[in-house]
């Protein structure tokens, strides 16, 4: 299958009853965001309507953000409606967040591209987004491939206003290639929202999310928080048993950065975004 490129819907994919089995993708905590939705009820009246189809779909997932940050999501679009024309979100996962703006594709009218390393996760999360939301499955598009590839590919060449959503790997240094590549396309960002700024894990993922925001944007970055903050005798403040990641205590699930109010402090103007793609894959062909 083409990396660095769109894709279609696997249509395969529709009459299954537990598609992430097809994928071979693993469901560990089962946490579903609609079932903890109930102190917000009466609050937006949009992400009332996602929340209850969520809430009526028939289909085995799980969800990694918190509902609170679902919810700030919705505010946040709204807080910029008329602003942008299409919503870009890079990692997917199972379309915890892909759920939340096809349901804002009407209201808001924009157009959302998702985007991921992963085929799989993508196939899963267009088809959980499908089920959801039929009627706005013309306005989506998959992309195979990471961020600084459809910066390349699509940014560049079709130029709109964007809000960029960030969930994708959480690992300090492809985090800040991520957010350089977007240094391409100033011009049409609007804002980026980036997820996990509270993560943290073993060594051997670097999930500092945060960090790689000031990396790019230097120590005056200026964000609005959104999401859960954790107290600190909350469990999840300690490594879980899946990848030992957990949250910092009282930091913010996400940021939402404004971008007239921020600006890039890298990379350096001489660089180009050739230099932040993936590098090429070498094949190896036998002789003889």
């Amino acid at each position: 299958m083409a990396h660095g490129a769109f894709i279609e819907p696997n249509q395969a994919l529709e009459d299954l009853a537990n598609p992430a089995e097809a994928l071979n993708i693993q469901i560990h905590s089962g946490f579903r965001a609609a079932k903890h939705a109930r102190h917000l009820k009466g609050q937006n009246r949009i992400f009332d309507q996602i929340i209850a189809r969520l809430s009526k779909l028939d289909l085995p997932y799980e969800d990694q953000c918190s509902t609170e940050y679902y919810f700030d999501l919705v505010r946040t679009l709204r807080d910029f409606n008329g602003e942008f024309d299409r919503l870009v979100e890079v990692g997917v996962f199972m379309g915890g967040s892909s759920g939340i703006f096809a349901g804002c594709i009407g209201p808001f009218d924009v157009d959302l591209d998702m985007v991921d390393i992963s085929a799989n996760y993508l196939q899963f999360a267009y088809e959980r987004v499908r089920r959801m939301y039929p009627e706005s499955t013309g306005r989506i598009r998959l992309f195979h491939g990471d961020l600084p590839s459809y910066v390349r590919t699509v940014m560049l060449e079709e130029p709109v206003r964007t809000i960029v959503h960030h969930d994708g790997a959480h690992d300090f240094n492809q985090v800040v290639r991520d957010m350089a590549a977007l240094s391409f396309v100033r011009e049409q960002l609007v804002a980026i929202i980036a997820q996990d700024t509270h993560l943290r894990g073993t060594v051997h993922h670097m999930n500092f999310v945060d960090m790689a925001m000031y990396a790019v944007f230097g120590l005056d970055l200026n964000y609005a928080p959104i999401g859960k903050r954790y107290p600190e005798m909350d469990s999840r403040t300690a490594p879980n048993k899946y990848q030992g990641n957990y949250f910092v205590p009282d930091a913010a699930e996400g940021f939402v950065l404004p971008m007239a109010v921020n600006e890039f402090h890298y990379p350096h103007p001489d660089l180009s975004i050739d230099d932040f793609l993936p590098a090429p894959t070498l094949k190896l062909v036998a002789n003889g």
